[in-house]
């Protein structure tokens, strides 16, 4: 399998490009649509905010157990084959999402399938594979492929009001199902492979030929050394606190505007677009990441989190709307591939699977907590202020746990800006 040539593409693109995909699927289906379905789904069974939300987070705390021995098996056998497996258990979960009848059922299926498919489609193996085929290039490349996860909102959000509004819920859920399998399975099968332990010199060699250079930055350690590191439990809790955040903010961005007086289609529209303006964040930030430091680059991101979100209390109004979506947008679609690449410049590439599914429980729980958090919260005072200041409270405390990174781990890991990016 040649990796490139004169007149060709480098293979690693190929995977940046499959990895957009998967991730695009696996948040577009599991997690933004299923703000879209609140509101029917309370219509048809009566359930609260509440009950709803921790099915979401009975997904994540289950996906929090098998998120390690995805990274171990990811690192020894590739993504391939756990992306095949989680295509199939993933679409299959949302077709029996159509049949639900109880809340129990409703919970047994987000808790022991669709955990499964979406940890193995999604963002572990995909961000895993993108580290491992660039170097120099790797905050560009990630947030090429993490940008999948800004576009899922784009495009699943307003299909799956399309498909509530047209043939209802149930038909909606069997249709994203049947997407799932047949537009992530071709692709993962065709091209998703395996970095090679060697990569090319134009990918390992800056501009200037400073072969020592790329080396430190590349010195791995492993799981178990990173676990050790401080750098490892700063980043764990700044990550953990903006992933519930925003994941809490985008999955009650539709009940919370319909609240304000916004019509359904509107709200569906306004967490489309933040999705959008999310994908111009991804790039963003992983071009910016390549230039600057790194802890610059994360604490700006991470106050515009908490300015943008301070926003949405008055989104009713259309101006203030547009502001949040793009302010808001932009922010909250840096998040991943800033964690992505920050993992990868402190711990470096060959046990980066392993070193990311060992976080992942992390920002799981953190996760869990929020969603039901806020939908408990909105139950039990009418509103969503009081959570919005809970949410911009955590983006600040994120940023300060930044500040404390060391750019040089106790492994010997040099924090390097590579500024050429021409190659």
């Amino acid at each position: 399998m040649p990796l490139s040539s004169r007149r060709g593409v480098y293979y690693g693109w190929r995977i940046v490009g499959v990895s957009f995909l998967t991730q695009c699927l696996t948040v577009g289906c599991v997690f933004y649509c299923f703000g879209v379905f609140f509101t029917p789904l309370v219509d048809e069974f009566g359930w609260t905010r509440a009950q709803l939300s921790f099915g979401l987070s009975l997904s994540s705390l289950c996906g929090a157990f098998v998120a390690p021995i995805i990274g171990r098996l990811v690192d020894r056998w590739g993504s391939r084959p756990l992306q095949l497996v989680g295509a199939v258990a993933l679409g299959s979960a949302l077709m029996a999402l159509s049949t639900i009848q109880t809340l129990t059922q409703y919970y047994l299926l987000m808790a022991a399938m669709l955990s499964v498919g979406a940890a193995a489609l999604g963002q572990i193996p995909s961000t895993t594979a993108v580290a491992g085929w660039f170097i120099r290039r790797r905050g560009r490349a990630l947030g090429m492929a993490t940008a999948g996860i800004s576009m899922g909102g784009v495009l699943f959000v307003p299909l799956s009001q399309f498909l509530i509004e047209a043939f209802g819920w149930r038909h909606a859920f069997m249709a994203l199902g049947v997407i799932v399998i047949g537009v992530g399975v071709p692709p993962v099968a065709l091209f998703m492979r395996k970095a090679p332990a060697e990569l090319p010199s134009f990918e390992r060699i800056g501009i200037g030929g400073d072969a020592e250079l790329t080396h430190e930055i590349e010195h791995s350690v492993t799981a178990r050394d990173a676990v050790r590191d401080p750098n490892f439990w700063l980043i764990a809790f700044a990550f953990s606190l903006t992933v519930m955040g925003l994941s809490a903010v985008l999955l009650h961005q539709v009940p919370l505007l319909i609240d304000a007086g916004v019509d359904a289609k509107r709200a569906a529209f306004a967490l489309g677009a933040t999705a959008g303006v999310g994908v111009l964040g991804k790039l963003g930030f992983g071009a910016l990441l390549d230039r600057f430091d790194h802890r610059r680059v994360i604490l700006g991101c991470f106050v515009l989190q908490a300015c943008g979100v301070l926003l949405l209390p008055f989104a009713r109004h259309p101006m203030v709307l547009v502001a949040y979506v793009l302010l808001y947008g932009y922010a909250m679609g840096g998040n991943a591939t800033l964690q992505a690449t920050i993992i990868g410049e402190c711990f470096g590439r060959l046990h980066y699977g392993a070193i990311a599914g060992r976080m992942s429980p992390i920002l799981i729980f953190s996760q869990a907590l929020g969603l039901p958090l806020v939908g408990w919260l909105r139950d039990r005072t009418g509103g969503y202020d009081l959570a919005i200041v809970l949410m911009a409270t955590a983006s600040l405390l994120a940023a300060v746990s930044i500040s404390r990174l060391r750019l040089a781990v106790a492994s010997g890991i040099v924090q390097s800006n590579v500024a050429d990016s021409s190659v």
